[in-house]
């Protein structure tokens, strides 16, 4: 089967506010289409893309018998410090490292010690918001950003007042991980991340000599098999924790709140009507955070009926995916009675999102103190005009 071949929007206005329609269309022409403008295979379909997910022959790293330029995320020399924060990343990982790593990541990073942040999102949930009630205000600066920022903060261990500058190093970092990136926002995001390395390698070493009760301090403490993370390795896992636990929670609460003022359902006592944690996820595949990963295809392979030859490259579109009618009913719907809740937002197999589950429990007290007020929103919000990482500017809204 031949694959279409198209022009991806990924930077068009009208795609960004709704890509839904034209993913659908992409969904019904093929389960893999070639956008020209980046060379890359995109996976359209949910059994695709879950299958991709679960995959070995799919590599978030580049092969190893793969030379030239293609042959890293970044050029090294060109994104030094980019390269240095993204080197030892589990989501560019594969193989044996991956798994030692992870193995090491997760002993540091229990559910039990996720539990235990629960009285502090708490407060800080409340805190906000009994300074904003009645007010009109900005949902991501006032609330969202942060609540979220300050709750990874705290389970870092990084200073009050680093807070923001921590912000700001990932709301540029990550602008480095859509499909095209512009010369300035690239600059930015190198810039960001030396920043952010020099300054966290000095917080490891505070660590090191003065342990705290924080994940930088087991990052640096924790052992199995006689091996321990290296401190690049620990730089690795924090920006990804920063990114992955900081931007998707932010923008999923922002495109929950506007999805649910714009499909007329009233926030006050949602979570009294319906289950939290289906909340949670219909929300989440409804209009997800991330929109799509890339992967190397190691050895020729078949997709839904479509060859992709060894050493292309693919990218599953997440967002279509989530809304594959032939994997959920009415799936342009918010429903929160869905039984199937298995959408692709947390990615699937030994990459499953190692954060998941402080993702919803951040997601699930935000949720909780939110849906004890009626939101309105007091104006339609322009989206950031990403594809990748799906969020909006800002949200006015008023409680």
């Amino acid at each position: 089967m031949t694959i279409p071949e198209i022009n991806f929007p990924s930077s068009d206005t009208d795609f960004i506010k709704d890509p839904y329609p034209y993913m659908k269309e992409l969904r019904e022409m093929s389960p893999v289409v070639l956008d020209k403008t980046t060379d890359l295979q995109l996976v359209t379909r949910c059994d695709g893309v879950k299958a991709i997910q679960k995959s070995k022959n799919f590599s978030s790293s580049p092969p190893d018998d793969l030379e030239g330029s293609e042959s890293s995320i970044v050029n090294p020399k060109e994104y030094e410090y980019f390269w240095k924060t993204e080197e030892f990343s589990l989501l560019n990982l594969e193989g044996q490292l991956h798994g030692d790593l992870r193995n090491l990541v997760a002993k540091a990073f229990s559910n039990r010690q996720v539990q235990e942040l629960r009285p502090f999102m708490e407060k800080k949930s409340l805190d906000l918001l009994k300074n904003l009630k009645g007010e009109r205000f900005d949902l991501l600066k006032d609330y969202a950003q942060p609540y979220s920022i300050s709750v990874i903060g705290k389970l870092l261990g990084v200073p009050d007042d680093m807070s923001d500058k921590f912000l700001d190093w990932s709301n540029k970092i990550v602008k480095m991980y859509d499909l095209k990136v512009s010369a300035e926002d690239s600059t930015n995001a190198e810039n960001a991340a030396k920043e952010f390395y020099e300054y966290t390698l000095s917080l490891i070493n505070q660590k090191v000599n003065t342990p705290g009760d924080d994940m930088i301090t087991r990052l640096a403490d924790v052992t199995e098999n006689d091996q321990k993370l290296t401190k690049d390795q620990i730089i690795c896992t924090v920006i990804l924790l920063l990114n992955a636990g900081h931007e998707a929670t932010v923008n999923t609460i922002g495109n929950s709140i506007v999805t649910l003022a714009n499909n007329n359902i009233d926030t006050l006592g949602l979570d009294k009507k319906y289950n939290i944690k289906n909340i949670i996820e219909e929300l989440i595949r409804f209009d997800s955070p991330l929109q799509f990963f890339q992967r190397w295809v190691l050895d020729n392979d078949d997709v839904g009926g479509v060859e992709v030859k060894k050493h292309s490259k693919i990218a599953i579109l997440l967002g279509s995916a989530n809304r594959d009618k032939e994997s959920f009913v009415e799936p342009d719907k918010v429903n929160f009675e869905r039984t199937n809740l298995s959408h692709t937002s947390f990615g699937g197999g030994v990459h499953f999102c190692l954060g998941a589950h402080l993702a919803r429990l951040e997601l699930e007290v935000s949720f909780h103190n939110l849906f004890s007020n009626s939101i309105l929103l007091e104006t339609q919000p322009e989206r950031t005009g990403a594809f990748g990482i799906r969020g909006y500017k800002e949200i006015e809204v008023k409680i």
